[in-house]
């Protein structure tokens, strides 16, 4: 099976096999990307039966895929047996493609819950993306001087593009005199790791060791690193059992940046690499949590196609801190700052020096495209 290692830390909401979901850009030609230009319309790829033993083949093929590659070896062997045992009693014989695909999702949660781990259905070519989802807002959804001497910066996602990492670039360089700077991650749906080392050299003094990140040494071997082993900024360790990478922020040019005070907004909202950048942040002291727990999607993998029909999203690794060696998955990674998360921009615009009515004013022109807290997760 062919993994997409390039959707390292994607959040759930994003595709499988496309790495911007339906909004992914065009051609430098103009053109549709391949993602796009031969897709069927959703609501009738989502509408077709299954065949014949098609839900117990895709079963099947499921629980081979856990059993091989999922980060928990215990769990992956609940899942398959589970998933057999369901498919021998004849649970997936019927409805539609896109009912199967949510019904597999649904019983794995059931055992054991993910914040990644999920079914779906794919479009008419196979690796053209998954059918349907909601198109994410702009990566960067406000980047300003929000306060004299407080920058804003409120992203969307970590998409990794040459042009948005320059973005994130621009940003902090344009900013780089604040005496303070609030990242708003509270719907933030994760992404990758290309922004965050373009804005961590202008917030570290030193070489930092931020998080490990770890997978079987077997995963590694038969799909290679879903980072890149090339980025100055991870240091890889292999073992006969297990690779380890640690993410490291390394230090650019010196700006006043290196003193100001930093704010990160969470919410349940907050996850997989919006995690990864919070526990960066708190584990290292360079940061201030303020909000509430985020959503606790740790596990990191990529797209797996199960068939020319379906996909699944398999976590194969796992991130951890570098002091304490736990992770984040289910329990989220806890504020600094409990507060509702619909006023953690008041509370940070408040600690940043702005009295409480002036600090009001400014949250009610800040408008997240999305809602900053969710009543489920797949995680917890």
């Amino acid at each position: 099976m062919h993994t997409t290692r390039t959707l390292f830390l994607i959040a759930t909401g994003l595709a499988l096999f496309s790495p911007v979901e339906a909004a992914a850009p065009a051609s430098a030609a103009g053109t549709d990307s391949p993602a796009t230009a031969v897709a069927a319309p959703a609501s009738e790829l989502e509408t077709i039966p299954l065949e014949a033993g098609e839900g117990r083949k895709v079963a099947e093929a499921l629980a081979s895929e856990l059993l091989t590659n999922f980060v928990l070896p215990a769990n992956a062997r609940d899942y398959a047996a589970m998933l057999r045992a369901n498919a021998a009693a004849g649970r997936y014989d019927k409805g539609t493609r896109a009912q199967l695909a949510t019904l597999l999702t649904d019983d794995m949660l059931s055992v054991h819950k993910d914040g990644h781990l999920h079914v779906e259905l794919l479009s008419a070519n196979g690796a053209g993306g998954r059918v349907g989802g909601k198109p994410l807002p702009p990566e960067i959804q406000a980047a300003k001087w929000i306060a004299p001497g407080i920058a804003y910066i409120r992203p969307s996602v970590f998409k990794s593009t040459p042009e948005e990492v320059a973005a994130f670039k621009a940003f902090m360089e344009e900013h780089k005199d604040a005496e303070a700077i609030i990242f708003d991650l509270r719907n933030h749906h994760g992404g990758r790791l290309g922004e965050m080392d373009a804005m961590f050299p202008y917030l570290f003094a030193t070489k930092t060791p931020l998080v490990k990140m770890e997978m079987a040494r077997s995963v590694f071997d038969e799909n290679g690193s879903p980072f890149g082993e090339d980025r100055p900024t991870l240091v890889v360790e292999k073992s006969a059992a297990k690779v380890t990478t640690t993410h490291y922020a390394i230090p650019g040019p010196v700006t006043p940046l290196r003193q100001a005070k930093v704010y990160l907004l969470v919410s349940n909202a907050s996850a997989s690499a919006a995690e990864h950048f919070s526990l960066a942040m708190k584990s290292s002291g360079r940061g201030t949590l303020i909000g509430e727990a985020t959503a606790g999607a740790n596990h990191f993998g990529g797209g797996m196609e199960l068939n020319e029909h379906f996909g699944v999203w398999m976590p194969f690794g796992r991130s951890y801190d570098v002091r304490t060696g736990k992770d984040w998955e289910g329990s989220g990674i806890q504020p600094d700052i409990a507060v509702d998360p619909r006023l953690a921009l008041v509370k940070a615009l408040e600690l940043a020096g702005l009295p409480h009515e002036e600090a009001v004013k400014l949250d009610s022109g800040e408008i997240p495209a999305e809602p900053v807290h969710k009543e489920k997760l797949s995680a917890r």
